[in-house]
């Protein structure tokens, strides 16, 4: 049995396990990054979040990320 084929090829599972779990760990992370704050019990969030006023200007044009 050639002992270098061995490691090469349990390299490169490794190296697809860990781009499996960087893309789901980016994809994530990425779906986390805009999601919405939780409401509270009553549904009012205008008091937690005061720049969401529903304006033009919060459409974009003020910070970016």
């Amino acid at each position: 049995m050639n002992y270098s084929s061995v490691a090469e090829r349990a390299i490169e599972a490794v190296n697809r396990l860990l781009i499996a779990a960087m893309t789901l760990a980016w994809t994530s992370a990425l779906d986390h990054q805009h999601a919405l704050p939780p409401q509270d019990e009553g549904g009012d969030t205008d008091d937690a979040c005061p720049e969401r006023d529903g304006s033009a200007a919060s459409d974009g044009a003020g910070k970016q990320h």
